[in-house]
Formats: C-alpha cells, structure tokens, sequence
C-alpha cells in the first residue's frame, strides 16, 4: 500500500476508534525495536504514518511521542534481556536462522566496541542495526543502567525525529492538495521518465 493511501485509511481508522492511537503506536515501536521483529515487518513505515497524523492534528503529537517512546524503549529492553541470557555464540546461530549474517554481526560487535554506550543512542537511525543492535548489546552484557540511560535518550531522538519527518511530509501533502498540483506533478513525473527513457533506453544504461 502506497503511504498516501496509508495515511488516508490510518486517519479514518484512528477517527473511528480514537482510543486505540496509543496502543497501535506502543504496539508497532515496540515491534521495530523487539527482538529483531523489525527485520521481517514493515513497521517503520507504520511509524511515519503515525506522525504524519500527529503532524495532521488527528493524533496528539504528545500522545506519539510518549507511545512510541515507550515501546521502542521497552523492545530495545526486551531484546537487551535476550541477549543478555542467551550469550554471543547462541545469539550468532539464532541470527543465522533469521537471515542475519555473521558479518552483520560482527559489524555491529565493531560498532559498539568503537563507539561504547553511545552506540545505542545513534544506532538507532541506522537500518538493519537498528534491530540487530540491542540484542547484540545485551550479549556484551554492559551494566544495565547504562543501557537503560542511553536507551531512554536514544529513543526520545528517534521518535522526535519521526515527528519532523512526518511534519514535513504532512506539508508536502497539505501543499500538493491546497494547490491542486498532483496532475502538475503526474505530468511532470511522466515527461521526466520520457526524457530519460528517449536519452538512454536505446543503450539500456545510463554510463
């Protein structure tokens, strides 16, 4: 599903049963951090959805804010304990059974010895680490508080910068709708593929 028609059923969905918002936020951060699920779910795009309607008034951008937060903070937890008890050379075969290489892996054992506690903080705006990251972390085993602290700041920057993302984009869309411009757009999508296909088709290559 396009994230047009996503946000557009995501809004009448919410206006209709307001006092799921909050749950459905807890639910898909917490799915995007817990225990690798964000590597075989598309929550991200959930996510952006949501603060587009945050941006658009029909969520309370508190509400996004406080959810989201909460459940990414309590799936970088979760997948942190999981870590923690199942210890690095178990955690490289579960990963192995999810399609997680070695060299991943070892990418982002790299990443936190390089890095330290900080990791968890900016290792969230990196995909795929994103959903590695905690759990790995938790094999390392680093004092708990630590995590806890980082893991907390980590995840207010990260939701926040859902919210600027999704207040840019709900202008885009205010914008193209305010000014009509989607067949201005259309058309100019159209001639562009129309250039760049009469420019290099007959080659079938760009360089």
């Amino acid at each position: 599903m396009e994230l047009g028609s996503l946000v557009e059923v995501s809004t009448q969905f919410i206006k209709s049963h307001p006092e799921l918002a909050c749950f459905f936020l807890f639910l898909w951060a917490f799915l995007e951090t817990g225990l690798l699920l964000g590597l075989l779910l598309p929550a991200e795009k959930i996510l952006i959805v949501g603060s587009v309607l945050a941006s658009k008034g029909v969520i309370p951008p508190s509400s996004f804010l406080i959810c989201a937060s909460f459940g990414t903070v309590l799936g970088y937890t979760v997948s942190y304990l999981a870590g923690y008890f199942l210890g690095e050379e178990p955690l490289k075969k579960y990963l192995s059974f999810l399609k997680v290489s070695r060299e991943d892996f070892e990418r982002v054992g790299k990443l936190i010895r390089r890095r330290g506690e900080l990791t968890v903080v900016f290792g969230r705006f990196i995909p795929v680490v994103r959903a590695v990251l905690p759990v790995v972390i938790g094999a390392f085993r680093p004092p708990f508080w630590k995590f806890t602290l980082y893991n907390v700041i980590g995840a207010l920057l990260w939701v926040l910068s859902y919210l600027v993302v999704g207040n840019l984009i709900g202008e885009f869309f205010s914008f193209i709708i305010k000014h009509k411009l989607i067949g201005v757009t259309v058309l100019s999508a159209a001639l562009l593929l129309y250039f760049f296909w009469r420019r290099y088709g007959k080659n079938k290559k760009l360089l």
